[in-house]
């Protein structure tokens, strides 16, 4: 029986010639994909297989003006315990309220707001948070917001996060009806312990 050794020698031997050539053009092809790579990320226009997807992510993006403002304070914190009793580090449940305003139709629409969610800090420090909260109006309409975010330890006392929000309303012709079935990003500012949260949002659609 012949060994792997005895089989590749000869090969290497008859062969010279095409092992260099392979050599040779192994870098020119790759040089050759990537450049089709480009081209077509370049003429893509209405292929989403062809965006370059690693094109840069750091493009400001002007979102105009918000459609809805809110300001809260936190009613309750009650750590899960699953990590320590350190609010730094702990993982939390968390109730807040508090009121806001919308604009729709040149119209500007108050509301009082109640919420409750789930308040994590992973280990690299960034905050994850999910909730509802729960729109109400003056002439008691009601609507339902799911929120989910990311967000970081901007100083001691200050937490940033960006995240998204899913609107329902609970009437087909009240206040909050527009709301139905709509989506806005928003991002919001957290004060020590989770008091003296401020949102911003925009509506996506």
């Amino acid at each position: 029986m012949k060994n792997k050794k005895g089989l590749q020698d000869p090969f290497i031997l008859r062969y010279p010639i095409l092992l260099l050539i392979l050599i040779i053009l192994s870098p020119i092809s790759t040089i050759s994909l990537i450049e089709n790579y480009i081209i077509r990320a370049v003429n893509a226009e209405n292929s989403i297989g062809d965006i370059n997807f690693d094109s840069p992510f750091n493009n400001t993006f002007d979102l105009g003006s918000p459609f809805l403002v809110e300001y809260d304070n936190t009613t309750g914190l009650k750590p899960t315990g699953i990590r320590t009793a350190n609010i730094a580090s702990e993982d939390f449940e968390v109730t807040f309220s508090g009121f806001g305003v919308i604009n729709h139709a040149n119209d500007t629409i108050r509301y009082h707001s109640n919420g409750s969610g789930i308040y994590i800090t992973n280990p690299d420090g960034t905050v994850y948070q999910k909730g509802i909260i729960e729109l109400r109006t003056k002439g008691n309409d009601t609507a339902k917001a799911e929120y989910e975010s990311i967000g970081y330890q901007a100083a001691e006392e200050r937490v940033l996060d960006n995240g998204i929000i899913f609107f329902n309303s609970f009437s087909s012709d009240g206040e909050l009806s527009f709301l139905n079935n709509t989506v806005a990003v928003y991002k919001d500012m957290i004060g020590v312990g989770g008091s003296n949260i401020t949102t911003i949002a925009w509506q996506w659609n």
